[in-house]
């Protein structure tokens, strides 16, 4: 394949402004909003209050993510060779906002009824949404690796990218139970409400289209100053199978994507049953679960506000397993403490111990979220020095896939494990009396100390990366070096 050359354009600054990274950051809102919401809401809400099965459910997302397979590193090699007076990456970002907001909404909101025709709907809206997703998310995150080279300071923008992630989802729980799950005479567990789910998605996908267009807008100033090809480049679906073949062809890039799947696979686990264990397991009120899932989002801002030093003094390997370690310890010492009799009874003391729990976990996921988008943008550098081309576009669609396949895998598995359970549904099941103990039983060990393994095969994955900072720094030497006139970079 002949590959356009990248040029950079005109000579970058260091970083650009506060202002222009801030609304750079800001457009990670959107996504921060679509996690939260797919990862806790969606297979709560097919599930137990439309009654599809979990393993319907689970199958509907799995084929959601067969399709993320081809889009995401499409969009990805597409925005790489992309060639408009808008750049590279936002005539991408801009295409997306609208179609998002119409799937997200269609997906919370289906007009059928029935198994079959439910999980139909839950298929199509989960492709369309994800898909819809995916036309901003790769391009976005693959500014990071444009907008500095610097080593810590693509940690710093990474982190700061995140905590305006967790933003999102305060804004997604808030709204959720803050305003439209509240509890009320006819469902004391209001996300038990069929009816909230509709103004609930409706307020959610007008915000994600905002946001979308004002980050895009925003960072018009960066065009100028960000790598774009020298010609034009006909899209082929054999070009990107290509493009996904040497991207694949890096060592550290496979063990660094491989444990970022199990790692945010098994939190994606915890995320979509994290519901029905915190309603019927820990007997949470919608006030309760405000909190807590709030605290959870919030405390995550304390992990990325630590990001840089932690990772200075681990580097960013250590920091990502180090994270992933603490994450599995707290997710099965308070589900161990609960099985054993350990744990207070459901009231004040409970909830502070579950806050406390949830952040220290939150503190410790911050460090994978960082370190692996850092990391992957050193990544980019590396294969700029060896192959000479900018591909920043598909190693960060590969990066979306694997986090959007480890969402997809952990909805599936979680609507897997509600079935093996025999996890009953419908509209008689409405506190944790009506969930026999031996169920709350098998899904608390499933949550808890199942998940928590999950974490050594990721944790060995990643100790295989060996991108260090002495080596980075050795490549970025190397790239700028004065180079003849002409030559790509």
């Amino acid at each position: 394949m002949a590959e356009p050359a990248v040029s950079t354009g005109k000579t970058s600054p260091p970083l650009p402004s506060v202002r222009v990274q801030s609304v750079y950051c800001f457009g990670q809102v959107a996504e921060g909003l679509f996690g939260a919401t797919i990862t806790v809401f969606l297979l709560f809400y097919y599930n137990q209050v439309l009654g599809l099965s979990g393993s319907l459910c689970g199958l509907a997302l799995l084929i959601a993510l067969c399709f993320d397979a081809i889009t995401d590193p499409m969009v990805g090699s597409l925005s790489d060779g992309w060639h408009s007076r808008l750049g590279r990456r936002h005539p991408f970002m801009y295409l997306s906002a609208i179609p998002l907001a119409l799937s997200f909404f269609g997906l919370f909101n289906p007009p059928v009824e029935g198994e079959f025709a439910l999980f139909c709907w839950l298929a199509v809206f989960a492709v369309l949404a994800r898909g819809t997703m995916t036309l901003f998310h790769i391009p976005h995150l693959a500014l990071v690796a444009e907008i500095t080279p610097n080593f810590d300071a693509r940690t710093r923008l990474v982190a700061w990218r995140q905590a305006f992630g967790s933003l999102g989802m305060l804004i997604a729980y808030g709204v959720g139970f803050g305003i439209y799950f509240k509890a009320s005479e006819s469902f004391a567990n209001g996300q038990l409400n069929p009816a909230a789910y509709l103004p609930f998605s409706a307020v959610l996908a007008v915000i994600m289209a905002l946001v979308i267009l004002l980050s895009t807008h925003g960072t018009r100033a960066l065009i100028p100053f960000l790598p774009r090809p020298s010609q034009k480049r006909k899209f082929a679906l054999l070009d990107v199978i290509d493009d996904v073949r040497v991207a694949g062809a890096n060592l550290s890039f496979r063990w660094l994507v491989l444990g970022f799947i199990i790692v945010l696979g098994t939190a994606g686990v915890a995320g979509a049953l994290s519901l029905h264990v915190k309603t019927f397991f820990w007997q949470l009120t919608p006030r309760e679960l405000s909190i807590l899932f709030g605290v959870s989002a919030f405390s995550t801002l304390i992990g990325y506000a630590i990001a840089t030093p932690v990772t200075r003094l681990l580097d960013k390997r250590g920091a990502l397993m180090i994270g992933a370690a603490g994450w599995g310890v707290v997710q099965i010492g308070l589900i161990g403490l609960k099985l054993y009799g350990w744990f207070p009874e459901p009231g004040t003391l409970a909830l502070g111990c579950l806050i406390a729990g949830a952040l220290i976990q939150a503190v410790f996921g911050a460090q994978v979220f960082v370190a692996t988008a850092s990391m992957l943008a050193d990544i980019t550098d590396q294969h700029l020095l060896a192959s000479g081309k900018q591909q920043a576009g598909i190693f960060f669609g590969a990066f979306s896939f694997s986090t959007k396949a480890a969402q997809g895998l952990g909805v599936a598995v979680g609507g897997i494990i509600l079935d093996l359970v025999d996890w009953p549904v419908g509209k008689g099941i409405r506190t944790a009396a009506d969930i026999p103990p031996d169920t709350l039983v098998h899904l608390a060990v499933a949550f808890g100390p199942v998940l928590a393994m999950m974490m050594i095969p990721a944790i060995w994955c990643v100790s295989r990366y060996t991108l260090t900072r002495e080596a980075h720094a050795r490549i970025r030497a190397e790239l700028d070096e004065p180079r003849p006139v002409g030559r790509a970079i």
